[in-house]
């Protein structure tokens, strides 16, 4: 009898040595659902840049397009199913993973591309912790984009207006997804209904679809870094294992509140090794309420 083949990720992330952020949280947390992560890094440093010292070396987009090219010339990308992008750190790295995604694409057509489009944050002074040029170029990657998976921040960027209720953020994502044919479904992370501060809500709308878990708001300080890495990677997963949305954004939040809960205060990495078997079934589960 004929083995099925895996699935299969194209990330293209950071890499760190020590932690659990980019591609340190995605390929794991990928392997742990059963698919095959196949990771190119954008950097190689010791630790993130969280940290006052972090040594190491930011790969150029030539580096990536040497690594693609030798996938390309073996034929390795012909059964890719998805393609996964996080931080960006220039426009650059940005268009070669648009390459990659194109020739992707080009084997396999309906792969699905889940893009975290980072950019800043409400708590951050003055919201952005990124490069003028970024936030533009994410504009011209929903274009390509079948996932994004904004914080509140940065989807009122990618909206270019403000937004403060549950029905305000449907309307604007289905905005966007009626502007770009590829985009299917937004993720909302952090999101505060008219500036809450006990509780946090996480959206996932579709078209046909709008569903809301909401959690408990934690107050870390400062927050561990590489959630909304191992939430892309996790919501990605489930989707890929033929999971409904309602599933997938149930069990994505509610295992990521788990590993925060998991991390001590202070802590500048997020937990996700000790308490990985609630990946796949967590210990607590959040409702998912359907958004009317």
């Amino acid at each position: 009898m004929a083995k099925s083949a895996p699935q299969r990720v194209l990330t293209i992330q950071s890499h760190v040595t020590f932690g659990h952020v980019g591609n340190d949280a995605a390929v794991f947390t990928l392997q742990r659902l059963g698919i095959e992560a196949m990771p190119i890094h954008t950097v190689q440093f010791s630790n993130h840049t969280g940290y006052e010292i972090f040594t190491g070396e930011v790969f150029g987009a030539d580096h990536i397009e040497a690594v693609m090219d030798g996938l390309v010339q073996n034929d390795l990308l012909n059964g890719v199913d998805a393609v996964l992008s996080g931080y960006l750190g220039s426009v650059a790295i940005g268009q070669v993973i648009h390459r990659a995604l194109d020739i992707v694409r080009s084997h396999n057509p309906q792969a699905i591309y889940v893009c975290d489009p980072v950019m800043g944050d409400k708590d951050d002074v003055g919201g952005f912790f990124v490069d003028d040029t970024i936030p533009p170029f994410m504009q011209k990657t929903l274009a390509k984009a079948s996932i994004i998976t904004p914080n509140h921040f940065e989807f009122e960027v990618l909206c270019g207006r403000l937004i403060n209720t549950l029905a305000d953020a449907v309307t604007a994502a289905r905005a966007l997804m009626a502007q770009h044919d590829a985009l299917h479904t937004v993720l909302i992370t952090s999101f505060r209904e008219d500036d809450a501060v006990d509780e946090l809500m996480t959206l996932a709308i579709t078209p046909s679809e709008a569903w809301c878990v909401t959690t408990p708001r934690c107050d870390y300080l400062p927050m561990p870094s590489g959630m909304g890495d191992t939430f892309s990677a996790l919501y990605l997963g489930h989707i890929l294992n033929g999971r409904s949305i309602e599933y997938a954004i149930r069990y994505t939040t509610s295992a990521l509140y788990a590993f925060v809960m998991d991390t001590d205060n202070g802590a500048r990495d997020l937990s996700i090794i000790r308490e990985q078997a609630q990946m796949i079934e967590p210990l607590v589960l959040f409702d998912a309420l359907p958004i009317v």
